[in-house]
């Protein structure tokens, strides 16, 4: 259906399908998000008095393109490394308010790196999907000179969007000479096919049309080249107060990786959360993804063809 046929009614409807906050079974809209925000606030400065890190990290030149890293210097060299890569939409939250996720890792002896970037309107997606890789292939490189076992990424929302789109960029993979260190990721309540997003107000930061989305989505992104990367293992969860649209662009990309050869893909719907404490809790030690994220780092590192 081409966008100019599209009715009120179904933009309106793709307005609420793409507005998560709504979804939530937990209070209003708003009061979700305020209180994800405060919440992520809260924890995140309480990690960063409490846990040894080292933070803005520049991996570029623009103001966004920082990460930090937390309990580099308490544990040993091969420690794994986990990455983190927050949502927003490509234009709201931080990398300052996203190490909710440090603690239940580190004290499970892992490393962990949380990315951040430049935000919409300042760049477009296709700059922040750069940014993201040059924050990633500097965080291998490092990972590698300390002796690392491996490294397993995990985004939110917009995070997963730009962790899967390091699956779709062969250019990017064969010029990075540490893939083989990539073990896994984790894509949370992700966005995997952004052209439903053209028709709402989440597109006035960033302007995309069709095309240019199609462009940038990683479900339209699929090719026979994707050798390098398809023993990566591939764990999609989503909320099951998530939008119907979360779920099935969730379980629509967990079913094309499938199809293209990945050899370890696992999918799960998340009782009771919605888009916002799915993350929220991982904070948390025994928080089911929390310790399925555990058990993917904590996994003997096998080599990729």
């Amino acid at each position: 259906m081409q966008t100019e046929h599209w009715s009120f009614w179904d933009k309106q409807r793709l307005e609420d399908e793409y507005s998560p906050s709504k979804w939530s079974r937990r209070g209003p809209a708003d009061w979700v998000f305020d209180n994800h925000v405060k919440l992520a606030t809260q924890v995140s400065n309480q990690v960063k008095e409490e846990i040894q890190c080292d933070l803005d990290i520049p991996y570029g030149v623009r103001e966004g393109e920082k990460f930090d890293i937390f309990g580099a210097e308490l544990l040993p060299n091969d420690a794994p490394v986990f990455v983190y890569i927050h949502g927003g939409y490509w234009q709201a939250l931080d990398r300052t308010i996203s190490s909710y996720c440090v603690t239940p890792q580190f004290k499970a002896g892992h490393v962990v790196a949380v990315v951040g970037y430049e935000l919409a309107p300042k760049v477009g997606i296709k700059d922040i999907i750069l940014e993201i890789q040059s924050a990633v292939s500097a965080i291998l490189k490092w990972a590698a000179e300390r002796g690392s076992r491996s490294v397993v990424i995990a985004g939110h929302s917009a995070g997963s969007h730009l962790t899967s789109m390091l699956l779709h960029d062969i250019q990017w993979q064969s010029s990075e000479p540490h893939l083989e260190l990539l073990h896994g990721m984790v894509h949370i309540s992700g966005v995997f096919d952004v052209t439903p997003l053209v028709e709402t107000s989440m597109n006035q930061p960033l302007n995309l049309d069709n095309e240019a989305a199609k462009t940038i989505s990683p479900l339209h992104r699929f090719n026979p080249s994707m050798e390098k990367v398809r023993n990566i293992k591939q764990l999609l969860v989503v909320g099951e107060n998530d939008p119907p649209e979360f779920k099935r662009q969730t379980s629509t990309y967990a079913q094309a990786l499938l199809r293209a050869g990945f050899t370890d893909v696992q999918c799960k719907v998340m009782e009771s959360l919605d888009h916002f404490n799915i993350v929220e809790e991982l904070r948390n030690e025994d928080y089911v993804l929390t310790r399925l994220i555990v058990q993917l780092l904590s996994a003997v590192h096998t080599s990729k063809k």
